[in-house]
């Protein structure tokens, strides 16, 4: 079930106009006074439409399909089609998608249409719906049931509220599986998603509810990550919410890497943060002394608390330093300026497909390009392209209507993708990767060297045989991404994906067919197997095997240089690999003795089976 009833009957709604309408009225509350309803089912890809003198002209498309993003497709070439007027499209689904995905359809959209697009997926209107406009769901009885909001609306006291709840982002989840852990072993109840039997129960379906009835303290984490992300955002104006309402320091917020005041609200501002950025025991000292002045419940003792300790802490940690390897590559240069192009004969769109192999840029309109390097040179005399001028972004806000940073990051991805296909990386259309092509390198295999000094291989591709006896073709293929604040102002992420197909070399398109080859190939594919094969592919792409650095450009003022050894750091403690081997059983033994279901004798009895 999904994670609140407001999310359960929105992916639950089977009648679309109920639905237009629902969307309809939320848009008007968030500030589009003049909408228009278009809908119905010849409306031409316009659901609902809105004119403003100043922000021009937005269209809205509403869509309760699980495939949302061949709707978005659909809805997008229609209004193209019919040659409607749009500056801006708002595109609201009752389906859920990850920000990679939320990404790639922004972009999709602006570099195939021009257009400016706003996405609002189940969680973005479960906000709006439970947080800031509730009284409308009471206006859509078919999608919002009465007998469902009264549920959802009533209070339960049948329980003492004893827990601890971590709200994080996936990209903290290695403080907050530590904290986690820590705070078990203290003996309090802990609710955090990645361990969803920690803390003597299941993590919660109703998360609201749980927040609300059974939660001692809600601890907030905050990072630059967890600031951009709206399920996050979510509870924590839920946890204020309710601390206005009970008077009392219900969050507790936690700083996890540099967020500064300019970028919290003014209530969050207000608060006491408890700072882990620097020193995580510290943190923790201070946070546990904050519990204990509150008389947090410690539910978890003696038995229940060696048990904890045993599990989390003892056995499994050792004194010695390991190095610990990101899939981040740090930007050694970026050009400072990003280059204005006009083009008088106009490039059509099958030779921009060809291009973006070629040349990295940013297509602004039929006529003007932006790019940190110049085209080639025979391209530029086949469309009569001219240079005519260009910003320093990092000093502009925009550049011809584009956030400058957007644009150079753009550019940078755009840039790795040329440097793959001059390596002789192919582009698969069915799959939109660029991937390994056979034999590009001797018998498939890339060879390369440890951070140890020792030198291995990796396959780039290669035949396997799937249980059922059907042999398939695989090929690596990288993809990356530049995100902003994460290491420095500019990282590139690096990430390895598959391209599948059959021994003849036709790619599946069967999504299940797709994942059950995906999971066949790399079940036993551990840390540091994907390591290795980061590893192997940055080196292939160096221009330099001793200095390690993935050029771009060949002025040197223009070139952009990205290091080839991944970003890593040293932890002063290590993991006792030979402790792993029971962590499984030790984590059994704890959760069941928690629980009071099962005697210490039931688990040795499960593990002499094992």
């Amino acid at each position: 079930m999904a994670a609140n009833l407001t999310t359960y009957c929105l992916n639950e709604t089977t009648d679309y106009l109920e639905f237009e309408r629902l969307c309809n009225g939320l848009m008007s509350l968030e500030g589009y006074n003049s909408i228009e309803p278009l809908g119905g089912f010849s409306d031409k890809g316009r659901d609902a439409i809105h004119v403003n003198k100043s922000d021009g002209t937005t269209i809205f498309a509403y869509s309760v399909r699980e495939d949302w993003r061949a709707k978005l497709a659909e809805d997008a070439k229609k209004i193209s089609d019919h040659g409607h007027v749009c500056d801006h499209l708002i595109f609201i689904t009752t389906a859920k998608f990850t920000p990679s995905q939320r990404d790639e359809a922004v972009a999709s959209i602006r570099d195939e249409f021009g257009w400016q697009l706003e996405v609002f997926g189940v969680v973005r209107l479960q906000i709006l719906l439970d947080l800031q406009h509730p009284q409308i769901k009471n206006q859509h009885p078919a999608i919002f049931p009465p007998a469902f909001l009264a549920i959802q609306n009533q209070p339960n006291t049948s329980t003492k509220p004893e827990h601890l709840f971590i709200s994080s982002v996936p990209e903290d989840e290695v403080f907050a599986g530590w904290l986690t852990k820590k705070l078990t072993a203290e003996g309090f109840l802990v609710w955090y998603e990645q361990f969803r039997l920690l803390g003597g129960e299941t993590y919660p379906d109703d998360v609201d509810r749980a927040i609300k009835n059974r939660t001692f303290r809600f601890l907030g984490l905050y990072s630059q990550a967890s600031l951009r992300n709206p399920e996050v955002m979510r509870q924590r104006l839920l946890a204020v919410n309710i601390a206005k309402e009970r008077g009392q320091d219900f969050l507790i917020p936690l700083t996890v890497d540099d967020v500064s005041d300019s970028q919290l609200d003014q209530v969050t501002r207000a608060l006491k943060f408890v700072p882990f950025k620097d020193d995580w025991a510290a943190g923790l000292k201070q946070l546990l002394e904050k519990l204990k002045s509150i008389n947090c419940p410690q539910s978890l003792l003696q038995g229940k608390r060696i048990a904890a300790e045993a599990f989390l802490e003892k056995d499994i940690l050792s004194d010695e330093q390991e190095t610990l390897f990101s899939n981040c590559l740090r930007i050694q240069h970026i050009p400072k300026v990003i280059y204005r192009f006009k083009v008088q004969n106009a490039i059509p769109d099958e030779r921009l497909d060809d291009l973006k192999f070629k040349w990295s840029h940013r297509k602004v309109d039929p006529d003007t390009y932006l790019s940190f390097h110049m085209p080639p040179l025979a391209i530029m005399k086949e469309y009569k392209i001219t240079e005519t001028g260009g910003d320093v972004w990092r000093i502009v806000k925009w550049i011809d209507g584009i956030r400058s940073f957007d644009v150079a990051s753009e550019l940078i991805r755009k840039a790795l993708m040329v440097k793959c296909y001059q390596k002789g990386l192919q582009y698969c259309i069915e799959t939109k990767l660029l991937y390994f092509p056979a034999n590009l390198v001797t018998n498939n295999r890339l060879k390369f060297a440890r951070p140890d000094g020792s030198r291995t291989h990796i396959k780039v591709s290669g035949i396997r045989t799937y249980p059922i006896g059907q042999r398939y073709l695989y090929s690596l293929a990288p993809t990356f991404s530049v995100r902003r604040h994460l290491f420095d102002d500019f990282t590139v992420l690096i990430r390895l994906r598959f391209r599948l197909s059959d021994i003849d070399g036709k790619v599946f398109t069967n999504k299940r067919t797709i994942d059950s080859r995906r999971k066949h190939l790399g079940k036993n594919w551990w840390n540091l197997h994907w390591l290795n094969r980061i590893l192997a592919v940055c080196r292939f792409l160096a221009d330099d095997e001793d200095e390690g650095k993935i050029t771009i450009g060949e002025e040197q003022h223009a070139q952009i240089i990205v290091d080839a050894k991944p970003l890593h750091s040293n932890a002063p403690i290590g993991i006792n690999e030979t402790a792993l081997a029971d962590l499984n059983y030790e984590r059994t033994k704890l959760l069941r003795i928690i629980d009071g279901k099962h005697s210490d004798e039931d688990v040795n009895d499960d593990k002499t089976q094992r």
